[in-house]
């Protein structure tokens, strides 16, 4: 028995001592990826959510919509709900969960992009636990919830994430957004869009999103808010690629065919934009001088069609 004793006693400290080593080299990369910009996406909501008030302009969308809209320089109160890969099913859970916080005057802009009909799933479902009820979040799973929330280090894609922002300056020439004057990551994109689309062709996900955007329609019109679609500049270099006949296949046919009785801001091909680099993170994504510019265009012509007043 004591030699039974005496042999567990230094194994036992071994696995003491390992165990703490991994959480002492854990707790940094714990730390890391919690402060990191694309685990702390949401914190404008987050925050919204905490304190939350009327406003004028609420928009929806994925990171076009999120990159397109900072209403500050007009003086409006603004709550930007659109996130990165946002499939049009969280646009839709979004508003029923913020959308009565949008002024009498005010207006809900949906943005409506190359994706908006061939997203096919929700890769960032992380981004929603702080700010929409779990009920609304699915697949949901509270081992991932917890661990997401407290042990973000733990989880692969957003400590990935939060390399490759720390380090993309590192990228290789091929990678980076103005390489080729942007046709190189416009290529990769429009090829990444057209494979998303078929697959949701594939697995008949179309007709679901399609869905989805009338219920956003319906929800504003039977609460009153009023709705205006929209659709976000994009650099010359992407928009050689959306072509007539690519963006009636992608887009224009299901909105055609959902015939919506909604007023439409269609940008994208905005020639106060499309040749314009000094606008644009990348060929789809407007930077911060972009998104000013582009925002009190927005203000403008939403004031002359009768909103805000």
């Amino acid at each position: 028995m004591g030699t039974s004793k005496r042999i567990m006693r230094p194994l036992v400290l071994k696995m003491f001592t390992v165990v703490v080593a991994g959480v002492l080299l854990f707790l940094p990369i714990n730390h890391f990826v919690g402060i990191s910009h694309d685990y702390n996406i949401n914190h404008s909501i987050v925050a919204f959510k905490e304190d939350p008030h009327q406003v004028d302009i609420i928009n929806l969308g994925a990171s076009h919509a999120m990159y397109g809209y900072n209403f500050k320089s007009t003086g409006l109160e603004h709550l930007d709900l659109a996130l990165p890969a946002q499939t049009i099913e969280y646009d839709y859970k979004l508003l029923k969960e913020y959308g009565e916080y949008v002024k009498p005057n005010g207006v809900i802009l949906v943005s409506i992009s190359q994706i908006t009909f061939g997203n096919t799933e929700n890769n960032y479902i992380g981004n929603y636990y702080k700010i929409l009820d779990r009920a609304d979040i699915d697949p949901f799973n509270w081992i991932d919830y917890y661990t997401y929330l407290y042990l973000p280090g733990a989880n692969t894609g957003r400590f990935l994430s939060a390399v490759a922002g720390r380090f993309k300056e590192f990228r290789w020439d091929d990678h980076k957004p103005w390489v080729n004057g942007g046709d190189n990551y416009a290529m990769r994109k429009f090829q990444k869009v057209k494979d998303e689309y078929q697959g949701a062709v594939d697995n008949d996900i179309i007709k679901e999103n399609m869905a989805y955007l009338k219920a956003i329609i319906d929800h504003c019109n039977a609460n009153g808010y009023p709705v205006v679609l929209t659709m976000e500049p994009v650099h010359e270099s992407y928009g050689a690629y959306l072509d007539e006949d690519v963006m009636n296949e992608l887009v224009f046919q299901h909105l055609e065919e959902l015939d919506l009785d909604v007023p439409m801001l269609n940008y994208m091909n905005d020639e106060r934009f499309s040749d314009q680099q000094e606008y644009f993170i990348d060929a789809d994504h407007l930077n911060k001088k972009g998104r000013k510019v582009y925002s009190e265009i927005v203000y403008e012509d939403l004031k002359e069609m009768g909103y805000l007043e």
